[in-house]
């Protein structure tokens, strides 16, 4: 179902008594939570007639017979259902057994007074199982699956516009990329550059650059850029500052590993005319770090990333085997790369 178009029938008051919310998309989730809960229940109506039940910790039959009680002093009652993995086939630490066959008949036969909501966030639900087969048959389903690149960046321009802000081009290259093009992430620095912005209503790349938190993973990017720059004052001071962040040193030379096996990756698959979508659904990675590796690779030989990535399985093994100082292992690595007159291969 379009995700859009069934929200303003919630709020216009077309309501379905079984809804599922499905998809990895955090911020949707909840934009869809709160609008379930704002059209559905009065204010003073929530304590009585409202209950949220986490299927790792608390049996479907609970949730259940919340769903068939007749309301407290209102209409409805409104059941939120999360992480109900038994409609998956993933693997749960939960020890709990819930009984679908209540849960099958209560589906068969849902209470007219009730809406009770399903909050999966997966990428998809086990299709074989005949709890599944029964529920897309008997619920509205609302997708919210994480938007592409140039879906989030509508969102973000259209939320923007919205709160009658503007921005400079750069600023929003840059909120993009500190945001990994997550809209979970992006939604939830705004209201600081919002904030920030409030006399003169303009976004600038100097206050993105200030105020929205950088990840461990875009500091290590950053790191990256140094090492093949062979900017050895940056880097080193880049890394001490994650040092003092207390960042640990193996935690560190394995992102950044893992980052330089993309990069050559990416450089091997591209030479062999992959395209950018096709080259993310390969390695399974999220599409805009492919974008990220594309940008970064083309400005290094293959050759060199080769040597640099060697450099840095060589500093693991270092690491993890307490050979010399851990803190040390980092800046050798740099000054023995920078100094080195990396030779082409064939």
């Amino acid at each position: 179902m379009n995700f859009v178009s069934e929200l303003a029938k919630i709020k216009n008051g077309t309501i379905a008594r079984i809804y599922v919310v499905l998809g990895t998309e955090s911020y949707l989730a909840n934009v869809a939570r709160k609008t379930l809960l704002d059209s559905l229940l009065k204010t003073e109506e929530i304590e009585l007639n409202y209950g949220a039940y986490d299927m790792e910790e608390i049996s479907i039959g609970t949730a259940l017979e919340d769903a068939e009680s007749i309301p407290f002093f209102g209409d409805r009652r409104v059941v939120f259902v999360d992480r109900p993995f038994f409609l998956t086939g993933e693997k749960t630490k939960s020890k709990l057994e819930h009984d679908l066959k209540w849960l099958e008949n209560y589906l068969t036969h849902p209470s007219e007074s009730t809406t009770l909501v399903f909050f999966a966030p997966y990428e998809k639900l086990d299709e074989r199982k005949k709890i599944t087969k029964l529920l897309k048959k008997t619920a509205t389903i609302l997708e919210v699956n994480a938007l592409s690149e140039k879906e989030m960046r509508k969102y973000l321009k259209d939320t923007i516009a919205n709160e009658e802000y503007r921005y400079s081009p750069e600023a929003f290259e840059l909120f993009i990329q500190l945001t990994d093009a997550k809209l979970s992430v992006a939604m939830g620095e705004l209201p600081k550059l919002f904030l920030y912005a409030q006399d003169t209503k303009f976004i600038t790349k100097e206050a993105v650059q200030e105020l929205v938190a950088k990840s461990l993973e875009q500091n290590i990017f950053a790191l990256n850029e140094y090492v093949l720059k062979k900017n050895v004052g940056q880097a080193l001071n880049l890394y001490q500052d994650l040092l003092l962040q207390k960042e640990d040193p193996i935690k560190i030379n394995a992102i950044m590993t893992s980052q330089f096996r993309l990069l050559i990756q990416v450089k091997i698959l591209e030479k062999k005319g992959y395209q950018q979508g096709d080259i993310a659904k390969q390695l399974k990675t999220h599409p805009y770090r492919v974008k990220l590796a594309v940008q970064q690779m083309r400005k290094i030989e293959e050759y060199a990333l080769v040597e640099a990535y060697n450099g840095l399985i060589d500093a693991e093994y270092r690491l993890k085997t307490g050979k010399g100082d851990k803190e040390m292992q980092f800046e050798l690595f740099v000054l023995q790369y920078a100094q080195k007159k990396v030779s082409k291969r064939t």
